[in-house]
This record gives C-alpha cells, sequence and structure tokens, in this order.
C-alpha cells in the first residue's frame, strides 16, 4: 500500500502543470478570438477620429481630389444641374401675366438649354482652372468645422448623412464657384440663386456610425485601440509556449486588419453601383469614396503586413524550440 501511494504521487504531481497548461492555452485562444473583432474596429474608431479631430488631416484626405478629372466632371455637372433647377424654380416663381407666361412658354425650351449651357461652360471654366483647389480646398475645412460643430445633420458639410442616405452637398461647392466668378466679373454670377441641394450617393450605412456623435467618435478612437493592445498582450501573455503565443497574436492581428482591408477596398466599387443606379457618374463618386477610405485601407495593409511577419516570427520560434527542446517556461529553483 505504502508503494501504491509512492507510485501514485509522480502522477498526480505531473498532471497539475499540464491541466494549468490548457486552460492557459484556452484562455489565450479566448483572449486573441476578440482581439480579431477588435482589432478592425479600432483601426476604423482611430482613422474616424483622426479624421474629426485633425482639419489639416481631414483636408489632406480630401484636398486632392480637386486635380481628379473624374470628381471635377462630377462637380460639373451637379453643380451645373443644381444651379440650373434653381434658376428654373426661381422663374416659376415669378408672377408674370398671363400674356408673358404663353410667351415664355413657347421659349422656355431654347431658353432652359441655352442657360444650362452658358451655365455649364461658366462652371467648367472655374473647375477646370488652376484657382479651383484652392476653392475646393476652403469648402474642404470649412466642411469640417461644420462636421465637428455637428452641421452635417442638416446640410452644412459637403459630405452629409441625411434621412435618405449619404450626400454630398453641392451647395457649398456651388458658393464657391459662384464667389470665384464674381471674381472674374463673369455676368452669370448675378443669376446663380443660392443652392441648397444634397446628392445622394448610397445609403450611408458604412460612415452611420460616425453619426453617433462627435464625442462618442472621439472617445472610441483611443478606448478602443487600447483594448485591442489589451486583448493581444493577454492572448500572448497567458500562452506559456512562446511559439504558439506569437502565432496567434500575428493570426488575430492578421485576420482583425485583413477582414477590414477587404472591405475598405471593395466600398468604393459597391458605393459606384449605387451611384450609377441613381444616374450619377460611377468613376467621379468611386474616386470620392477611395480618397476618403485611403489612410484607413493605409493602416489596415500595414496592420496586415506585420500582423503575418508575427506569424512567420512565431513558426520560427516554435520550430526552434521543438527542434533544440527548449523548455516551455524558465525552470523554478527548488525550494
Amino acid at each position: 500500500m505504502p508503494d501504491g501511494h509512492l507510485s501514485l504521487a509522480p502522477t498526480l504531481g505531473s498532471a497539475t502543470p499540464k491541466t494549468r497548461l490548457r486552460i492557459r492555452a484556452v484562455a489565450s485562444v479566448v483572449l486573441l478570438a476578440f482581439a480579431v473583432l477588435a482589432v478592425p474596429l479600432a483601426l476604423v474608431a482611430a482613422w474616424a477620429r483622426l479624421q474629426l479631430v485633425d482639419e489639416d488631416a481631414f483636408a489632406a484626405t480630401l484636398t486632392p481630389l480637386a486635380a481628379d478629372p473624374r470628381v471635377q466632371s462630377l462637380v460639373i455637372d451637379e453643380a451645373t444641374s443644381a444651379i440650373t433647377a434653381s434658376l428654373d424654380a426661381s422663374a416659376s416663381d415669378a408672377a408674370v401675366p398671363p400674356t408673358a407666361a404663353r410667351a415664355l412658354e413657347l421659349l422656355g425650351r431654347p431658353t432652359a438649354a441655352a442657360a444650362r449651357s452658358l451655365t455649364e461652360r461658366a462652371v467648367t471654366e472655374v473647375v477646370r482652372s488652376d484657382r479651383f483647389s484652392s476653392v475646393w480646398a476652403a469648402v474642404v475645412r470649412t466642411s469640417h468645422r461644420a462636421l465637428v460643430f455637428g452641421a452635417t445633420s442638416d446640410g452644412g458639410g459637403i459630405i452629409v448623412l441625411s434621412p435618405d442616405g449619404l450626400g454630398i452637398q453641392v451647395g457649398g461647392v456651388v458658393s464657391a464657384i459662384t464667389d470665384e466668378l464674381s471674381l472674374q466679373g463673369s455676368p452669370v454670377a448675378t443669376l446663380i440663386p443660392r443652392v441648397d441641394r444634397v446628392v445622394i450617393v448610397g445609403d450611408g450605412a458604412p460612415f452611420r456610425v460616425l453619426r453617433a456623435g462627435y464625442t462618442v467618435a472621439t472617445t472610441a478612437g483611443v478606448l478602443l485601440p487600447a483594448l485591442a493592445v489589451v486583448l493581444l498582450a493577454g492572448g500572448a501573455l497567458v500562452e506559456q509556449r512562446r511559439g504558439r503565443a506569437i502565432i496567434g497574436t500575428g493570426l488575430a492581428i492578421a485576420v482583425g486588419s485583413g477582414i477590414l482591408l477587404i472591405g475598405a477596398t471593395a466600398a468604393p466599387a459597391v458605393v459606384a453601383r449605387t451611384a450609377a443606379a441613381s444616374g450619377l457618374d460611377p468613376a467621379g463618386v468611386s474616386a470620392i469614396v477611395r480618397q476618403l477610405l485611403t489612410s484607413l485601407v493605409g493602416s489596415s495593409g500595414l496592420a496586415f503586413g506585420a500582423g503575418v511577419l508575427l506569424l512567420a516570427v512565431g513558426v520560427i520560434v516554435a520550430r526552434h524550440t521543438n527542434r533544440t527542446g527548449a523548455p516551455l517556461s524558465p525552470a523554478r529553483p527548488s525550494s
């Protein structure tokens, strides 16, 4: 009987470390699984916070669009349509005698066509000129200030999220073009009324998180990255086998950022199809969305590369450990 107790003692003593090792491995997997979800959310939150807080970063994102021919064509088409529609509305609201109304009805079509042609030429001259970049930059910065103060909910910015979906506020662009035409002494400037029009380019689902509020977005931009770091660090530290810890951390980063990278890369094409169905120029809309997401795609790509690199390092460490028979953890001195 004493011999039996002596023979069981090593077995019981060796079972405890194995159980702890399994528990730590399971805990590591759980933490890293949550990290897979936290990584893309952290990247989006950090991107949104940067665009909301930093006016220079926001301007650097959208200002280059002024030189994009696709965006210029979109601005010309939509600004011209908005101006001529406002001119038509102003003319229809004017009180005229019946005889004059019949005469205007006969002349309506050629007059409307001439007005649109004149307006389009004037708008094109401004948009295609070198000064349009400064006009566009001023509109973008004004839009950011309106965004920060919560004015985009009622059409205060160039990119707005209305109840009908994600849209472009044409009125601000038209106002800037009108000012430029006035500086040039163009007679068309006096004919352009105030324009308040939003061109819907999509349902706005990917951007509704921005409407949750400036405070929520800026807070999430700090807390979510911190949470992702805690989950990744916790998952790596809980796992005793260093090779597996590095592999799991790299895999979590690569999977999470890879999902976001695919979504952000595909977003311009998805929005462009929606724009085409709405009668808008899909090339111009796609260029705007792609430029908006440039920094997000870049950060996602960097995170994905870092995850793949960690994954490769983890594989090397695990193979080295298995080949050399290194201990899983440092040996503890016996008491």
